[in-house]
């Protein structure tokens, strides 16, 4: 099973990890060790007590999971609180996804800035090339870019790793000037392959960890999941109220 369909399964249901606690390890050295004898290629980047007494909180870059100290159950799912009406498990979410955006896509997005000096916000969008709704959302890009709004764009070609969407999304990633490439690519040309030590896949897998399904999956630079396609005046509203 791989690692996208046993978040899933988290989603869903407990999952047992039968496993007997090491006393002489740490705790959060234990649950780490633990979860990546299911999952072994996890990238762990925090283990630390829940919100709720008796559980620890699991990051896997931007998912959330809890375990108990055990280290024999581990779920996904939201904390709320309800006192103070607050989605403790989300705010988790959303930080963690500026943290990884800044980790994986400010070096490796491919950017079109806000124009005249007025940058007013900035956003990380997931998008296939092929992607009809991408293409639309990128025909206003220049409206976004006078808006102070810039653009950083990731990979995420929705018929995955092995498909003809991933080698178009490789070659602009790749072309000497990605910028040109993508517009050019999302008008239907077709761009000469190339090959490079591109991040393709770790802006897919990043994706598949945001819980991204579909294209343009759009976020702010607060980690808030704004959704799909959204007119250029529409979002810029959206980022207006937001700040």
């Amino acid at each position: 099973m791989n690692t996208r369909r046993l978040l899933e399964t988290f989603a869903t249901a407990l999952f047992a990890v039968s496993f007997a606690v090491c006393a002489d390890d740490t705790i959060d050295a234990t649950l780490a060790a633990r979860l990546r004898t299911v999952l072994p290629d996890a990238a762990i980047t925090s283990v630390k007590p829940a919100p709720i007494a008796g559980l620890y909180e699991v990051m896997l870059g931007p998912t959330v999971l809890y375990m108990t100290p055990d280290a024999k159950y581990v779920f996904k799912g939201d904390v709320i609180d309800l006192d103070g009406r607050v989605n403790l498990t989300d705010q988790r979410r959303t930080q963690a996804r500026v943290e990884a955006f800044h980790r994986v896509a400010d070096s490796s997005a491919i950017t079109f800035a806000a124009t005249g000096g007025k940058k007013k916000h900035s956003i990380y969008v997931f998008t296939d090339i092929d992607c009809g709704y991408c293409r639309k959302m990128h025909q206003q890009i220049k409206a976004l870019n006078d808006g102070g709004v810039t653009v950083n764009y990731l990979a995420f070609p929705r018929t995955g790793l092995d498909s003809e969407s991933y080698d178009k999304a490789v070659a602009v990633w790749c072309a000497a000037d990605p910028k040109v490439a993508l517009t050019d690519a999302k008008l239907g040309k077709r761009i000469k392959s190339a090959k490079c030590d591109d991040p393709v896949a770790k802006h897919f897998h990043l994706g598949e960890a945001m819980g991204v399904r579909g294209t343009p999956a759009v976020y702010s630079e607060a980690g808030e999941e704004l959704g799909g396609y959204i007119p250029a005046k529409e979002l810029l509203d959206i980022l207006e109220q937001g700040s």
